[in-house]
């Protein structure tokens, strides 16, 4: 999964984010949310890894894995990602942030908080396994 795919998906995830946080009315009324102390409330305790180790088990490609946390979260809004020659597996801290990278990622699958964005090479049986997997590991 190049770099540059994955940069230019998460330029236009921010550019998204901007323009739908100017939009709301209800936004300015809205109970401030809990302070960082309180931490997120996590939906599910799947890891990166464990989504990755899944792929791994199912027997589908996702050679060369590399940490990209540190380039792409920033910027993506996500807790962890990583980069495959197939596959690049990033998780989110809630299901809407989740979404809103998604909205603006072709060629991906978001499960839960969980978005996978797959290489253009593979077909869509290739896809359709990795989806899958993916669901699998999230049970």
């Amino acid at each position: 999964m190049s770099s540059a795919r994955l940069s230019m998906g998460v330029t236009v995830v921010v550019l998204l984010a901007a323009a739908l946080q100017g939009c709301s009315p209800r936004e300015a009324a809205a109970p401030s949310r809990p302070s960082a102390q309180s931490g997120p409330v996590m939906l599910n305790n799947v890891s990166v890894a464990e989504v990755l180790n899944a792929l791994t088990k199912a027997k589908l490609p996702a050679l060369n894995p590399h940490d990209v946390t540190a380039s792409a979260c920033p910027t993506a809004g996500c807790l962890e990602a990583t980069d495959t020659d197939t596959v690049s597996i990033l998780k989110f801290p809630s299901t809407g942030r989740a979404e809103l990278y998604a909205a603006a990622v072709p060629d991906m699958l978001q499960v839960e908080d969980i978005v996978v964005v797959f290489a253009p090479t593979l077909t869509s049986e290739q896809k359709a396994a990795y989806g899958q997997a993916v669901k699998n590991a999230m049970r």
